[in-house]
């Protein structure tokens, strides 16, 4: 029981104290928390478009790094289809 009173003492001082040092507020000290808060933000949101960016270009890299190999494989392929119509035809190209 004494620890939650304490808890509870604690408590309430840190919220009477938030509330006198909000009414104690100078414009200028509004102005730099709001300030900071914007800035916190733009940092949050600036660093989770670029982790999203991150993923779409890794994304986009490991789909055209299969779509050239699908395309080497497919020019192989059509050469070696060419060679053996070239043989069965018993003409060279």
């Amino acid at each position: 029981m004494e620890l939650i009173n304490r808890i509870w003492n604690w408590l309430t001082y840190s919220w009477l104290t938030l509330l006198a040092s909000v009414g104690m507020m100078t414009q200028q000290d509004w102005l730099a928390a709001i300030g900071a808060v914007i800035g916190v933000a733009a940092f949050v949101m600036g660093e989770m478009h670029r982790r999203r960016m991150s993923r779409i270009h890794q994304t986009t890299n490991v789909m055209l790094n299969q779509l050239i190999t699908a395309i080497r494989e497919d020019t192989d392929n059509r050469q070696e289809v060419k060679e053996l119509i070239s043989t069965i035809r018993g003409t060279t190209r």
